[in-house]
């Protein structure tokens, strides 16, 4: 036999081919507790338990105090907190799966308390109609309720995050049901809530669309329970009968004569292969094939189901009821020779230094892994640590002779990890007595989510770095509760505090803490802690809520995102900044302003003439305005192409708002020598423009606005304006090459070839005879009226260069003799050819030039 003086076998109670322990947890803390009259909760995975007056009952009440109070406990027994209840009669009370203390009004009021007492603001009602019927029965569950009224209608939470009442479908019944059972959300096919109700013989399953009728015959049921995984429904009769089915109820696994005429005070689950019920000194559990162990109770006893047992609250001690595993079986009892029993006799030996460990160990060679798995997993589900160190040592002897990959590495040491967490938790200082199962079950980072909100700080700390779970979430609670705890402490003092504990670990989230330090009026300690986040998407905003505008703004920058450097620059000007230090700041701040200045530019032009104006900015105010007036002019010009409807006159307005900027640009420019020609150039085209609004008028036409200088002199000259013309060159100061030209590329638009050569005349021409001829060229002008300005060429030999352009190759000829151009008569040869009489003719005067020159 392994290990005989650590054998639990006389600590085990046989049911059937299977052993249970009854192990205590805690001789309870709490004293003068009379759980008879008494109203008690207790949370799963060894969470708190809470306590008030059960006022069904008649209770002699002595002190001062009349008023009911509210007691939560560890499981230890160790007082939390305590409340006084001052509100309606209480129809339930349990705890969610944040372990959070519900409490439920007749009236259908729901509140909800931290384990420390503390009403949080997630108050609800289930709803008018519950409140006027009033409840009849109410099930609690880790996230919802479910209630049956005094109408048997059913009302259900199923998520209290967001608790929104809602009713069942209506089950039409006649009579009261007996008893309710409620099958959680995640154990039913539809993942939505369902509601058994026992209803003389038979049994009906209600949820939101639909009441049906699920088993019948099964007689008068007076109590429902489902075990943990929601596999199986257990339920109580009247005649005094134990039975179990499948969840459906479409198959019967088990019935247990009881022999009592009593009811069991409570019915429940022993994990999932056993159901315990409680009479007042009475225990009975029953087996999955009627095999039965029976306890006596000493005291009331609460009943607790769990995943893998149940636990016994009494008002002397807390105990854990539960199946002996197979590991620890097979180890353990009478004469085993199971590979894990031998492996634990070869360590034992080994520790003895007695030379039959190696026999012992060579007997099960072939079995190593098997027996190192038996070991590690039997303590895994021990509480003594005397033995989960026995066992744990096995293992870790045997793994030592285990052939390479046959068995995995880390789970000794996951296993080492578990059970140094679950031996810290069960400790009465903390008070959460979990097994392996229920740890595994719960997961480690729920675990240390319930020791940040029980305030076991340190604990949760050293837990989560040894499992390689991110402790920030630790640690900013902490500092929370540090700084809610610190009220009268300095924040220089405070702050420095917080840091030397905190700057050791990395990533730490500062904007949190300083986030918590605002909301309990510590601002002065935010603003000192924010200097400490690293990341400017939370540091920002929170200085920005704090009102350190300038500084916000200058975290924003140096962090290089545009995104939150707007957000600090709106916040400032949103927020009631004044106008002259909101300038300031953006004077200071040339990538803010640049931003700013770009945002308005877009989006709120009249809002950026007063920044402009503010910061002295006069030549963006001048841009601003000309842009606008440009825009303005430009819907004009459109406007006259597309033949506006709206008149003459109004476009006329329209161009007193234009000239209007413009002159009001160029004055903004004028205010910097720097940009003296856009104020120049702004006062000259108002001047255009106003000239052309007149012209407009005398003409009766549109057809000025939107034209250049040079367009308008043309424009007038079509007209036949002249004097007009004239006067816009007086008022633009025209040079008179350049009124000439323009007057020259108007004739020949107009093809007026007449008008043209008499211009050309004139003794006034400024313009060379080129210009006249290049125009008519252009133009398409007749030959002889270009010829006739050819004419007038006082170069001999270009006049022949145009009159061979224009194909008057004869006049060319002459021209050229006469000039003694041997050169230009030899091209006009080449152009006419030398077999035609004019090339003959050509010829013979070139000769008769060649002759001469010689």
């Amino acid at each position: 036999m392994a290990g005989a003086n650590l054998s639990p076998v006389g600590e085990w109670d046989a049911c059937g081919n299977r052993f249970y322990s009854k192990a205590e947890l805690y001789q309870m803390a709490w004293s003068d507790v009379n759980l008879d009259n008494l109203r008690v909760a207790c949370a799963r995975y060894g969470g708190p338990i809470a306590t008030i007056r059960d006022d069904r009952k008649m209770v002699l009440v002595s002190g001062g105090i009349t008023q009911p109070l509210v007691k939560i406990y560890t499981s230890a027994g160790v007082q939390q907190a305590v409340f006084i209840w001052d509100k309606g009669s209480i129809e339930a009370m349990g705890w969610t799966s944040e372990e959070d203390l519900m409490i439920v009004e007749q009236t259908g009021e729901v509140h909800l308390y931290n384990m420390f007492g503390t009403q949080l603001p997630r108050h609800f009602s289930m709803g008018s109609e519950v409140q006027r019927e009033g409840i009849l029965d109410c099930q609690l569950f880790g996230d919802g309720l479910v209630v049956l009224t005094k109408g048997l209608q059913l009302w259900a939470v199923s998520g209290l995050a967001e608790p929104r009442p809602q009713k069942l479908a209506s089950p039409a019944l006649k009579e009261a049901p007996s008893c309710m059972a409620i099958f959680q959300p995640r154990h039913t096919l539809s993942g939505c809530l369902e509601v058994l109700l026992a209803v003389g013989n038979t049994v009906m399953t209600v949820d939101v669309d639909s009441a049906e009728q699920t088993a019948a015959g099964v007689g008068n049921i007076q109590k429902l329970s489902i075990a943990p995984n929601g596999q199986f429904v257990a339920a109580y009769t009247a005649d005094g009968r134990l039975k179990v089915w499948v969840a459906d109820f479409t198959k019967a696994l088990s019935e247990f004569a009881t022999q009592s005429d009593k009811l069991p005070e409570q019915l429940d689950w022993c994990g999932t292969d056993s159901v315990v019920m409680c009479w007042q000194d009475i225990l009975l559990m029953v087996g999955p094939y009627g095999d039965w162990i029976k306890h006596n109770l000493e005291f009331k006893t609460v009943l607790v189901s769990e995943c893998d047992g149940i636990r016994l609250v009494s008002a002397e001690q807390h105990e854990l009821l539960s199946r002996v595993p197979d590991s620890l079986t097979d180890i353990f009892k009478l004469g085993s020779t199971a590979p894990g029993a031998l492996l634990l006799d070869a360590r034992q030996l080994f520790e003895r230094q007695n030379a039959r460990a190696d026999n012992a160990l060579r007997s099960i060679v072939g079995q190593l892994p098997e027996a190192v798995t038996s070991c590690v997993d039997a303590a895994g589900a021990e509480l003594d640590p005397v033995r989960q160190a026995a066992l744990m040592k096995a293992g870790c002897y045997g793994r030592a002779f285990c052939p390479a990959g046959s068995y995995p590495r880390k789970r000794i040491l996951q296993v080492c990890q578990s059970l140094r967490v679950l031996n810290a938790l069960r400790g009465s200082h903390v008070g959460i007595p979990l097994t392996l199962a229920q740890l595994e079950a719960l997961t480690p980072a729920v675990l240390v989510s319930r020791l940040i909100n029980a305030r076991h700080h340190l604990l949760a700390l050293r837990i989560a770095e040894m499992l390689n779970m991110d402790t920030d979430k630790v640690l900013v609670h902490w500092a929370c509760q540090k700084i809610s705890a610190s009220l009268q402490q300095p924040d220089d003092q405070l702050k420095d505090t917080l840091t030397s504990k905190l700057q050791k670990y990395r990533g730490i989230r500062y904007s949190l803490i300083a986030g918590h330090a605002e909301s309990v009026g510590r601002k002065g300690l935010a603003t000192l802690l924010l200097e400490y986040e690293t990341c400017a998407a939370d540091q920002v905003p929170l200085l920005l809520s704090l009102g350190e505008m300038e500084g916000a703004l200058t975290k924003a920058i140096d962090s290089g995102d545009t995104d939150l450097v707007y957000l600090a620059i709106f916040r400032m000007y949103r927020k009631g900044m004044p106008l002259k230090d909101f300038l300031e700041t953006m004077s200071s701040n040339p990538l803010a302003k640049r931003l700013f200045i770009s945002y308005c530019h877009r989006r709120e032009p009249e809002l950026l003439e007063q920044i402009y104006l503010g910061m002295g900015t006069y030549d963006g105010v001048g841009h601003m305005r000309l842009c606008s007036a440009l825009r303005k002019a430009n819907k004009i010009s459109k406007a006259n192409q597309a033949g506006s409807s709206s008149g003459h006159a109004a476009l006329i307005s329209d161009n007193s708002e234009v000239v209007q900027l413009l002159v009001r640009a160029s004055e903004q420019y004028a205010q910097t020598k720097e940009h003296a020609f856009q104020s120049k150039a702004s006062a000259e085209y108002a001047k255009l423009r106003t000239v052309q609004a007149e012209l407009e008028q005398e003409a009766g036409q549109a057809c000025f606005l939107g034209c250049s200088v040079t367009q308008t002199v043309q424009q007038c000259l079509r007209l036949g304006n002249a004097r007009a013309a004239e006067r816009v060159r007086q008022i633009f100061k025209l040079p008179d090459k350049r009124f000439g030209w323009i007057k020259v590329q108007t004739l020949a638009t107009l093809k007026d070839w007449e008008g043209l050569e008499a211009l050309a005349k004139e003794k006034k021409n400024v313009l060379p005879i080129p210009v006249y001829i290049a125009a008519c060229k252009s133009n398409g002008a007749p030959t002889q009226a270009t010829a006739r300005l050819v004419a007038r060429l006082p170069d001999a030999s270009r006049k022949a260069e145009e009159y061979a352009a224009l194909g008057m190759f004869q006049e060319a000829a002459e021209t050229a003799a006469t000039v003694k151009d041997s050169a230009m008569l030899s091209k006009i040869q080449g152009m006419v050819g030398t077999s035609s009489p004019l090339g003959a003719t050509v010829a013979g005067i070139r000769d008769r030039l060649t002759a001469v020159t010689r």
